[in-house]
């Protein structure tokens, strides 16, 4: 009795086919059987704590904001640049205009000072008005209504005509020290000189009250003992003779004055007081000069 085998038979000679060709029919084992699953590893992932979680949030908004920033940051450097250039000339413009308008550096002799002129020379000016003793303020550089009276005293003092403007032969008198002009000369304010004995109508009023202890235009402290009369023009020294209802007064030039209109002369208290026209005010005397 024979035994059959279940074994194919081509099973025998697999061997003897090449090993490729078997490779490649043989039924992979792992085609139709199932496959174990594939776990992936899922990282554990912690809370961050609240400043690592404001330090990753500031990395990563840095990380999405630097691209985009860095160009407009390179494109915004040359609009800075024009905006400083920009800047800069319209302050040098600003500063051109503000020297072009800028007084000049003037000095005295270089133009005709009036009202309301100002600068370097007006100072000098100033200054050589208050060394005279015509000036009795500091020095300002502004030409006001203080300095064209004390200029207008020089003037008169120098035969000048007095208008109080600084012209050529008031600047050229100032600044060659010339000295007052002679008791024979002529005299803008009605006060004109004449020979001795000889008498003329002139207009006197008197001060004293109230400018007690300032220093005359002559040197001299105004007090009620100070005898003296004020002119314009005539020399500090100038003896004056005054005659009024029977009074006679002979007394010196010690200030200059007076500046109201249509009076000649301007006695102090004690020489109106011995000519007699203390009660008068203003009076039509008899005088020699």
């Amino acid at each position: 009795m024979t035994t059959e085998t279940s074994t194919a038979w081509w099973s025998e000679v697999a061997h003897l086919r090449p090993q490729d060709e078997t490779a490649a029919e043989a039924p992979s084992p792992t085609a139709d059987a199932p496959q174990p699953p594939k776990f992936r590893r899922v990282p554990i992932v912690r809370r961050p704590t609240a400043p690592q979680a404001r330090s990753l949030v500031k990395q990563s908004s840095r990380q999405i904001q630097s691209p985009r920033q860095s160009a407009p940051l390179q494109s915004r450097r040359p609009d800075r640049i024009a905006a400083w250039a920009a800047m800069l000339g319209f302050v040098l413009v600003l500063m051109a205009a503000v020297s072009a308008n800028a007084a000049p550096m003037h000095r005295l002799g270089d133009r005709t000072l009036k009202m309301p002129m100002h600068g370097h020379d007006v100072t000098q000016l100033q200054g050589k008005l208050r060394r005279l003793k015509m000036l009795h303020v500091s020095p300002t550089g502004h030409f006001g209504t203080l300095t064209r009276a004390a200029l207008r005293r020089y003037q008169r003092s120098r035969c000048l005509t007095a208008d109080g403007i600084a012209g050529p032969a008031t600047l050229s008198k100032l600044k060659n020290h010339a000295h007052a002009c002679s008791s024979k000369a002529p005299s803008s304010g009605g006060g004109g000189g004449s020979s001795r004995g000889i008498t003329r109508k002139r207009v006197v009023t008197w001060y004293g009250p109230g400018w007690y202890g300032r220093k005359t235009a002559c040197g001299n402290t105004l007090t009620s003992r100070l005898y003296g009369v004020a002119h314009k023009t005539l020399p500090c020294g100038t003896v004056v003779r005054f005659s009024f209802r029977g009074r006679t007064v002979r007394t010196k030039v010690v200030d200059r004055g007076p500046y109201a209109s249509g009076v000649d002369y301007d006695l102090t208290w004690a020489a109106a007081r011995k000519l007699g026209v203390i009660s008068i005010g203003r009076a039509s005397v008899r005088a020699s000069r």
